[in-house]
């Protein structure tokens, strides 16, 4: 029974997703009829050409000096991500020591201090969401200068 919900459930989701496309591509086409559109749409593509042109150039001619950029990023991120793994386990330690022993203690105090920690948690957690999204990104751009320098050697 609840495998059959589940199969329901994924078909339901598969006919969204498709509906999502088809309207997208259909709501696509629609909007490059309109000419002022389709300018927008080249200019924009070749201003991306540009820019990513600029970058490769930028890559190509100062390979070490966007090494140590990407390094420094990596280093900046990876800092945050060690401070807000030891907030965390602070405050995990805090909460074991100040709630879970003292439970039965629990007063306005005691709710105050879980408020407190909800919203710590909370910073914690954007702290690790922008953590992430910085590795992602440097990791993307690692991997596409690499690409690009190694592009560049077989050409």
């Amino acid at each position: 029974m609840r495998q059959d919900i589940m199969v329901e459930e994924n078909q339901n989701k598969s006919k969204l997703v498709t509906g999502m496309i088809i309207g997208g591509a259909i709501g696509a086409c629609i909007t490059l009829l309109d000419k002022n559109t389709r300018e927008t749409v080249a200019t924009k593509a070749v201003d991306l050409k540009d820019t990513s042109k600029n970058v490769f150039t930028h890559v190509k001619e100062n390979p070490n000096e966007v090494k140590d950029q990407i390094m420094e990023q990596v280093k900046q991120a990876t800092d945050t991500l060690k401070n807000t793994m030891q907030e965390a386990k602070q405050l995990i330690e805090r909460i074991n020591s100040d709630v879970v022993i003292n439970a039965k203690e629990i007063s306005s105090d005691a709710v105050s201090f879980a408020e407190d920690a909800k919203e710590e948690l909370r910073d914690i957690q954007t702290n690790m969401k922008d953590t992430g999204s910085k590795l992602i990104e440097t990791s993307q751009e690692q991997e596409t200068q690499s690409n690009n320098q190694m592009n560049k050697q077989f050409n």
